[in-house]
């Protein structure tokens, strides 16, 4: 099982929001697939895109619109 983690930098905002999936949650996923789009939860920003660090089955951990911290796992790979 491989977590998808929340990726982020020291300079970059600290809390995102989960602005959508672009992978259903028990579909099957590729390693390098976009898998979800999140924003700076207070502040205007472009979207970033977390993608699937292994082939498998995701497993959404969180929900469209949740407010998310900097290296939260936001799903599961299988």
């Amino acid at each position: 099982m491989t977590d998808l983690h929340l990726p982020g930098e020291r300079t970059g905002p600290a809390r995102w929001r989960l602005v959508r999936w672009l992978a259903s949650d028990g579909s099957g996923v590729r390693a390098g697939q976009p898998l979800a789009e999140l924003r700076p939860a207070e502040a205007d920003g472009a979207a970033i895109r977390v993608s699937a660090l292994a082939t498998g089955t995701l497993w959404h951990q969180v929900k469209r619109g949740e407010v998310l911290h900097v290296g939260q796992v936001i799903g599961l790979i299988e």
